[in-house]
């Protein structure tokens, strides 16, 4: 039975991870054992003993020197894995991968994965780090793609080899994602004023890259035309004093809230207060928010970006723009509001069903591990 490690640094509860945990616990389809390297032992790594997984913490504080924190995980992942000899090494994030595959390489581990989560953040926002994206690419002997624009950014930025390059969508958890309470939506209406409103939603970082600016645009192009129509904007991110600026300067502060970064357990709420929802980004490695909205059977008007891109279809299964489009998100919203016979968020949802179920991204991934 192959001994698969999957790593991530700086996240305690990645869902996948208990999802992994919980499915090959069922199928028995080889030894599963995580690494956290964190500043604590999460709370995660009691919950999957539960399904024989073994957890090791390691320490690193991001906080700290960066290059001095990454040599020593270096060494203490080279020393773990002699230790517990994986046949197969996974990484998730930056952080993880930069140490743990150099490490893995060094520990003769044969096969060595980076899921590629986080493809083009370096690229717009550091691009100094790429080379050691390049780095990373070359160390490991296959690389994860969540979408055919993560492929893309890849081949196109960091010398991937397209030979170890393998599409797998991200996963969602329907069973959560849908599982709101009568008291929880009524719970988010009341927090936001949002009841007997046509109430229009995104959920992303507040980064220009994310596209409010431009969904900001559209609300006051709408807003005149729909005066119930209420624009919410929820996430976190340092663009929030900008973007209230430019809200307050279109005189749209009760038609458009952004809100500070909520409880997750009330996400599933959020989405079904929505009537439509829209994602107007630039680029997504994949987009968890886009497959939450498809599950949730809102409409959506979508930049073709990650999961939009590979399985959506204009005016079939959602409404597709252009990114910096603030008139065609408005086109779109408009559209979905007049033809709602169409029901494209039923046909976007068994898209959703069909690819972006957590026992799919499993298969996926475990046919990958055990190749």
């Amino acid at each position: 039975m192959k001994h698969v490690v999957m790593i991530i640094a700086n996240s305690p509860n990645p869902s996948y991870f208990r999802w992994f945990a919980e499915l090959n616990h069922k199928e028995k389809a080889c030894k599963l054992s995580f690494v956290f390297l964190h500043t604590e032992v999460p709370e995660l790594a009691s919950i999957v003993k539960a399904y024989g997984v073994e957890s090791h913490t390691l320490y690193f504080n991001t906080y700290k020197s960066k290059p001095l924190q990454y040599i020593k995980m270096l060494f203490k992942l080279f020393f773990l894995f002699k230790k517990i000899k994986p046949d197969v090494v996974q990484t998730n994030l930056f952080d993880d991968t930069l140490p743990a595959i150099l490490a893995a390489k060094l520990a003769g581990i044969p096969k060595r994965i980076i899921t590629k989560q986080d493809t083009g953040f370096h690229v717009n926002y550091a691009p100094w780090v790429v080379k050691y994206d390049k780095f990373n690419n070359a160390n490991a002997t296959h690389l994860i793609a969540c979408s055919e624009e993560s492929k893309e950014f890849i081949l196109k930025h960091e010398n991937g080899d397209i030979k170890k390059i393998t599409l797998i969508h991200h996963g969602v958890d329907e069973q959560f994602i849908t599982s709101a309470s009568d008291s929880q939506i009524n719970e988010v209406k009341k927090r936001f004023d949002l009841e007997g409103k046509i109430v229009v939603g995104t959920v992303a970082r507040y980064i220009p890259l994310k596209g409010y600016a431009d969904l900001i645009d559209a609300a006051e192009k709408l807003v005149p035309k729909y005066p119930d129509m209420v624009f919410l904007g929820v996430g976190y991110g340092a663009q929030l004093d900008e973007l209230k600026q430019i809200i307050q300067s279109k005189k749209l502060e009760k038609s458009f809230i952004l809100t500070d970064l909520l409880d997750y357990e009330l996400m599933p709420a959020v989405y079904r207060c929505l009537n439509i929802y829209v994602h107007a980004a630039k680029i997504e490695p994949f987009g968890f928010v886009i497959a939450e909205a498809m599950f949730n059977k809102v409409p959506i008007v979508t930049t073709q970006v990650g999961a939009a891109r590979d399985v959506l279809k204009h005016k079939e299964s959602a409404y597709l723009i252009t990114y910096n489009s603030p008139q065609e998100i408005a086109d779109g919203i408009e559209y979905i509001l007049n033809n709602r016979s169409n029901k494209i968020e039923d046909k976007a949802y068994s898209l959703a069903v069909r690819n972006f179920s957590r026992e799919t991204m499993w298969t996926n991934y475990k046919n990958l591990y055990l190749s």
